[in-house]
């Protein structure tokens, strides 16, 4: 019922939204964001020149103001939404549909916020922040900004102009009854690196976050304990890892991902001969002899 739903409403929305909003589409997605933000960072750097009295070829010029959308999901409000979706869509059935479902959903305040894994609220959060999109692009007409989902980034060669898109953007969300984070938006000079996606973006290469390398060997572990009940397999382990290498591959991560990659096959293996150990013990001696 749901991708049913979203089979009609992207055909009305998706001409509407703009190139840079790369969460939860089609041809969108991590890796093009990534790759979108790298020809920014070489436009808005003028390709990588550096700063007055650079000590490294990191100090280039430039700025990005990082922000971070406070609670998204739990306070998107149901009729600001609705009334964004009503420009667009008069059938009452359909409007009656988008309703129900988001009346499903309860937060603590009524009228308020969307589950995170239905895919009407992943689409739902993108109609809902289009608007934000249009402000930024068409009224404050940045260039270099991307979105995706609540995370969202404008470049700039000018820190006083981010201060001013600072200013109006808040002052714009709560138009939408939203607010920015108070503690995950900040203009920072692009030397010092930019967060974005799981890495930490440089000029000339990027890092792997710490807090993901951390995230993924929380879910290998969770999973081990997992196979000790027998609830899943040891190749699904390794599945879980792979994909994650592959992701953080794109960055410049050999170090890293080998170093985790012997921890968990090193567990893999202590893993292993548990179990053989196990098996051999309480395995009968008439059945050793077949």
């Amino acid at each position: 019922m749901h991708h049913a739903l979203i089979n009609i409403l992207q055909l009305i929305f998706e001409p509407t939204f703009i190139y840079d909003s790369y969460a939860s589409r089609k041809g969108k997605g991590n890796l093009p964001a990534l790759k979108r933000f790298d020809r920014f960072l070489h436009k808005v750097s003028k390709n990588g020149r550096l700063v007055f009295n650079a000590r490294n070829n990191n100090q280039i010029i430039g700025f990005a103001f990082k922000a971070d959308i406070k609670h998204y999901f739990d306070t998107i409000d149901h009729e600001v939404l609705l009334g964004i979706i009503r420009r667009r869509i008069k059938g009452e059935d359909i409007l009656w549909l988008i309703q129900k479902i988001l009346a499903n959903h309860h937060t603590g305040t009524s009228g308020k916020g969307m589950p995170l894994g239905n895919w009407t609220s992943q689409f739902f959060a993108n109609i809902y922040l289009n608007e934000l999109d249009q402000f930024v692009k068409h009224k404050l007409k940045a260039r270099y900004y991307i979105r995706y989902v609540d995370d969202f980034i404008i470049l700039r060669h000018n820190r006083v102009r981010l201060q001013e898109y600072e200013q109006r953007v808040s002052q714009f969300l709560h138009t939408l009854k939203l607010e920015l984070h108070p503690t995950k938006c900040k203009i920072i000079p692009l030397e010092r690196g930019t967060t974005l996606l799981g890495f930490r973006i440089f000029y000339h290469y990027k890092r792997v976050r710490q807090r993901n390398i951390r995230k993924i060997m929380e879910k290998c572990r969770h999973l081990f304990e997992s196979c000790e009940h027998k609830e899943v397999d040891h190749q699904m382990v390794l599945d879980v890892f792979q994909g994650w290498n592959a992701y953080a591959a794109h960055g410049n991560t050999y170090r890293p991902c080998q170093r985790l990659k012997g921890e968990i096959t090193k567990e893999l293996e202590i893993r292993t001969i548990r179990r053989k150990e196990y098996q051999m013990k309480f395995t009968p001696t008439s059945s050793l002899c077949q």
